[in-house]
């Protein structure tokens, strides 16, 4: 994909870019934390229910946590549910633990900035504070070793 990429210059593929830019950010003297991954992405519900971050965990419910939303728009203003978030949202902490985890432990944390909620819950049964999974491995890892693996040999 890269060649076909690199062969026809009209061509955009996201995924490539998102590296090339890294890379390119790195090299110039920028040194991205990953930090700036972590949006509140606020999806709401049709019944106005709201879940952060991960859109896929919307309607679920978890045995530790309860309701996974962080509140409901029709009941409180989505400006407060986001300003309140940490004290609204149970799993949150538990997540932002496995955040820290991975930017401790992988050396991909920069590029990824520690994983999507949903795939760790999901992955690691049900608990949000594990680091790899097999989404981060195939996304993000195999994509960053496969555009190095690629510019080494050109």
């Amino acid at each position: 994909m890269v060649a076909a990429w690199r062969g026809d210059g009209r061509m955009r593929v996201r995924e490539i870019d998102r590296v090339l830019s890294f890379a390119g950010a790195v090299l110039h003297g920028d040194r991205p934390d990953g930090s700036d991954r972590l949006d509140p992405l606020p999806t709401i519900a049709y019944d106005g229910s709201v879940v952060l971050i991960s859109p896929e965990l919307a309607g679920f419910d978890d045995e530790r946590f309860g309701t996974l939303t962080t509140g409901n728009v029709r009941h409180t203003p989505l400006d407060m549910l986001l300003d309140e978030a940490a004290d609204r949202t149970a799993w949150l902490a538990e997540f932002l633990a496995g955040v820290d985890a991975c930017r401790a432990g992988c050396p991909y944390y920069a590029f990824c900035g520690g994983g999507h909620p949903a795939n760790k819950y999901f992955e690691h049964g049900g608990r949000f504070d594990g680091t790899r999974t097999r989404y981060c491995t195939a996304s993000k890892v195999a994509l960053v070793e496969g555009v190095a693996r690629h510019a080494r040999t050109c």
